[in-house]
């Protein structure tokens, strides 16, 4: 009876551990088939952003290894500012990092979008075209800053002093005299410049044609921003130069440009209108 009793106590203990280590494969099984139903693709491709008055800049990380090529877009006010694409060119095609230049002034709102797939990624892991923004933000940029003012012109110059006549020697008798020494006067030296533009509106670059005589250097402002400083060859009478316009802003800007002469005249001030050309909107392009 007592051995018995001993075989009786030890069974449920033996069941147990049975049915514990039958438990355990059962785990396991459900772990693998998590991993088949979820590959680790699904928990990757991960893409962030920031945007600034200066920049937009996106990261993107946990792509598959290979090449890996996403599109990007950044809007100001509702408006494409920039697009196009970007091959992934770190650890191996699966991370990289995107800054997009920006120069903003005054109130805008700025979103950073980005999409990819499936071609064009390792495993063909799609994230739409529709998709949120990455970022958007109402940024309160600094102003524009101010145009210098034209250079006052420089004071004309004194006038010359008069040259007084030399004494003359007496003589006894008449001889032929030496007709007078002419003494010419100084003339002002003074330079002629022109510009034109060439196009009514321009989509990124206004081709301004400066001419004239004895040009030396030409220096371009837009806006009152420096942009370009051409020196000019000699016996050359024209010159055209593509200025370029910010894709942000008014469409409409001014433009100066500082001419300096060869020949000593006072450099001149030109100014002209340059209008930027409306964007049609870009319509995505994807591959299958």
């Amino acid at each position: 009876m007592k051995g018995h009793f001993v075989l009786s106590a030890l069974r449920p203990r033996r069941a147990r551990s049975e049915r514990a280590a039958l438990r355990v494969p059962r785990a396991v099984c459900a772990i693998a088939l998590a991993a088949l139903l979820f590959p680790a693709s699904a928990l990757a491709h991960t893409g962030i952003a920031t945007v600034a008055c200066d920049a937009a800049d996106f990261r993107f990380t946990q792509f598959a290894a290979g090449a890996n090529t996403v599109n990007y877009k950044v809007t100001v006010d509702s408006a494409t500012a920039v697009q196009g694409t970007f091959a992934l060119d770190a650890n191996g095609g699966r991370e990289g990092a995107l800054h997009v230049p920006l120069a903003l002034h005054g109130t805008h709102t700025v979103a950073a979008f980005a999409w990819w797939g499936p071609g064009g990624i390792a495993d063909g892991n799609t994230r739409p075209a529709d998709s949120p923004a990455l970022a958007s933000q109402t940024l309160q940029c600094p102003p524009a800053p101010t145009p210098p003012p034209p250079a006052a012109p420089a004071p004309p110059a004194p006038p010359a002093p008069p040259v007084p006549a030399l004494p003359t020697a007496p003589v006894s008798a008449p001889t032929p005299t030496p007709p007078a020494n002419r003494v010419q006067g100084t003339r002002a030296r003074t330079g002629t410049a022109r510009i034109a533009i060439r196009r009514a509106c321009a989509l990124r670059r206004a081709r301004v044609t400066i001419s004239g005589r004895s040009l030396r250097r030409v220096t371009l402002f837009v806006n009152g921003h420096r942009v370009r400083s051409v020196v000019v060859r000699p016996g050359r009478r024209s010159i055209t130069v593509a200025v370029p316009l910010p894709r942000s802003g008014p469409a409409r800007r001014r433009l100066i440009a500082r001419v300096s002469f060869r020949n000593g005249a006072r450099p001149r001030t030109l100014t002209a209108r340059a209008t930027r050309c409306a964007q049609a909107p870009v319509v995505p392009q994807f591959t299958g």
